[in-house]
């Protein structure tokens, strides 16, 4: 496993944690499904529309633990993590498929799963 992927992957999850729309719309995959730590199930375009009238956050709200990936195969990258919630110590599991997608690493699966 190379570090420098296991960075690059790590930096696109933090990203998404910005709530940008137009991050959204380039590193989630079209067929894009999460289930969500509230139980719900969400695709790419739920997700995007879930982002209009939001401020992006200029700030990760997580602390990030425990970040590790498993390399598939040369196109695939199953990325687990903890994350705990600055604003209310909310902590999840998280579990994460990326695909290199004509060059670009995309998340087409995600579950958050929360914790005690």
């Amino acid at each position: 496993m190379s570090k420098e992927l296991e960075d690059i992957i790590l930096n696109l999850e933090k990203q998404l944690m910005h709530a940008r729309r137009e991050d959204f719309e380039r590193l989630l995959a079209d067929d894009y499904i999460e289930y969500g730590s509230s139980g719900r199930k969400y695709d790419k375009s739920m997700q995007i529309t879930f982002l209009k009238g939001k401020f992006p956050l200029d700030y990760i709200p997580f602390v990030i633990t425990d970040f590790n990936i498993k390399v598939l195969s040369s196109d695939f990258v199953h990325a687990t993590y903890c994350t705990e919630s600055i604003d209310t110590g909310n902590k999840s599991l998280r579990s994460s498929i990326w695909k290199l997608n004509e060059g670009q690493w995309q998340m087409i699966f995600h579950q958050g799963t929360p914790t005690q």
